[in-house]
């Protein structure tokens, strides 16, 4: 049966374009006003949240469209686009699902006795394209869907009417964007509020990373998201659903890098205790680590570094030297260990330690640039074109921080060097699976490292090994100002804009600050804000 798509509109999409200039006279916004307009393609798992919550069961289906890229380390980013690939593999989805859907939704198209077929349709169309478009369908599109429903009717029933809509719903570019537009009659170059409807869907997917709840939607239609006072109260009520602290989870894995650790390889000649195994013992560490920092501490960022627990297998808990578990789970066999010294929070996981490094060693570079820029926020240039990239070769005879230390002693080098190794450097007391060490090749370990400033004149703080790093990171003004702005990066799919410079400052001395880094009250800090509602429209 033919489809036909809804597509959003041309001036709708070119209103959403960050263009510049003043065009017939317009009074237009200073940059610094609001970031702006914007349409944003949903992520793969957004889609398939938003897919379920219009059938009302779970979905899987987007996993298989084509891979997404990240842009600052983050897949929620605004530059997500649709290939003729990702588009025939919508089309085909919208197929599935809509076959899937018909049966599922069939007690909203059902006709009562009293009722007509075209109220019956239309009542289908407004409860179902409501949940699809995260707002209420608009007259004119209601006349078009009750035209595809009748289309779809003739000749057949109003299963097959209902299965022709939903085909168009799953196709179409209000289900699949999310608009950040404001109103319709707004004037190019103005600073506009978002709608009621596109602040509950930016709140939501933020949150949970899928589409607004009934409750939520219900206050869109009151015209109360306007008041920052209940923005905030619908946070902290999404916050305490599972969505969100899985949600949460996203963020800690994507801001610290660990999204690839499911695929980390090593050489079995090298660390014989490495297996796929091993690496599922890894990931389940990540994620029940994190999940307990999200659910009893709030997403403490202090707790996430300082934590002298953690949550292992048998298989993890030998490894880190024989650890008693407390707990076990009786299904992932994951039970609450403390600490030894020498370990402390997620940096000295063996899950990170082996994300940076290499295939058959420690990487001091690596563990350096990752905490560099993801942890303080730092700007680490790519290296020059005539520096080789390839680590020195191993030998029997230096210690990896020998071979390091040697590789980039070279003058074009510096400038970078003498900020990245000392940091990684202090590291060394891990190997590149993670094990703690105190010997390489029958010498000792050097595992002193230091925090040098950005102009790299400066030491702020001296460590030795990862536990000690990480004390410092939790006491850290400079980590405790990077998060809010990681998480501004990832939650709001863009890099900061002049605009959120209020919003950090308040995010950096707020409740944040104050309550042990907790990741929530950033966030309740960022829905709080004019940033979160506002952008500013392309002035032609």
């Amino acid at each position: 049966m033919p489809l036909r798509r809804f597509y959003l509109s041309s001036a709708l999409v070119l209103s959403a374009s960050a263009c510049t200039g003043n065009i017939g006279g317009q009074d237009a916004a200073p940059e610094s006003a609001a970031a702006p307009a914007r349409v944003r393609r949903l992520t793969r798992d957004e889609y398939n949240k938003s897919a379920s919550a219009v059938l009302g069961t779970p979905v899987d289906i987007a996993q298989g469209f084509a891979a997404e890229d990240t842009i600052l380390g983050f897949s929620t980013h605004e530059r997500l686009q649709v290939t003729s690939l990702l588009a025939d593999q919508i089309d085909t989805a919208a197929v599935t699902l809509a076959e899937q859907g018909k049966s599922q939704l069939s007690d909203l198209y059902a006709c009562p006795k009293g009722k007509t077929q075209d109220e019956c349709a239309r009542s289908f169309i407004q409860r179902v394209g409501e949940r699809a478009f995260r707002r209420p369908v608009t007259a004119e599109e209601e006349t078009d869907l009750l035209a595809l429903f009748n289309q779809g009717k003739q000749g057949g029933t109003m299963e097959t009417g209902a299965e022709l809509v939903l085909q168009a719903l799953f196709s179409s570019a209000s289900f699949l964007y999310r608009t950040e537009l404001g109103p319709d009659n707004a004037r190019k170059g103005q600073v506009v509020e978002l709608t009621a409807f596109e602040v509950a869907s930016e709140l939501s997917f933020m949150v949970t990373g899928g589409p607004p709840d009934a409750t939520l939607l219900a206050s869109a239609k009151a015209g109360t998201l306007s008041s920052p006072d209940e923005r905030e109260a619908q946070a902290r009520r999404l916050l305490k659903t599972e969505a969100a602290q899985l949600k949460l989870r996203q963020f800690f894995i994507e801001w610290l890098g660990l999204g690839g650790l499911s695929k980390v390889n090593k050489n079995n000649l090298v660390y014989p205790d490495y297996s796929v195994d091993f690496r599922d013992s890894m990931v389940r560490e990540r994620d029940a680590f994190i999940d307990a920092v999200v659910k009893d501490h709030a997403g403490s960022v202090e707790e996430l570094l300082g934590a002298k627990y953690s949550f292992v297998d048998e298989t993890l808990a030998n490894f880190y030297g024989g650890l008693d578990r407390t707990n076990v789970d009786g299904d992932t066999g994951l039970g609450r260990v403390t600490l030894p010294p020498e370990r402390q929070g997620i940096l000295t996981q063996a899950g990170v330690m082996s994300t940076y490094a290499h295939f058959d060693s420690s990487s001091p570079i690596k563990r350096g640039k990752f905490v560099l820029t993801r942890m303080l926020c730092r700007t680490v240039p790519p290296p020059p074109a005539n520096v080789p990239t390839i680590p020195p070769a191993l030998s029997e005879d230096a210690t990896t921080r020998e071979r390091f230390a040697a590789h980039t002693n070279n003058p074009a080098c510096n400038s970078c060097h003498r900020t990245i190794d000392p940091m990684g450097f202090g590291m060394e007391d891990f190997d590149g699976l993670g094990q703690h060490r105190t010997e390489e090749n029958g010498k000792k370990v050097d595992a002193n490292g230091a925090v040098i400033a950005a102009d790299g004149t400066t030491n702020l703080g001296t460590f030795t090994g990862g536990a000690q790093l990480a004390r410092y990171l939790t006491t850290s003004d400079e980590l405790a100002n990077c998060v809010p702005l990681q998480f501004v990066r990832y939650a709001m799919g863009r890099d900061e804009h002049a605009s959120d410079t209020e919003l950090l400052a308040t995010m950096r001395t707020g409740p944040y600050r104050t309550d042990h880094l907790k990741i929530t009250e950033a966030l309740v800090s960022l829905v709080r804000s004019a940033s979160f509602t506002q952008r500013r429209l392309p002035t032609r």
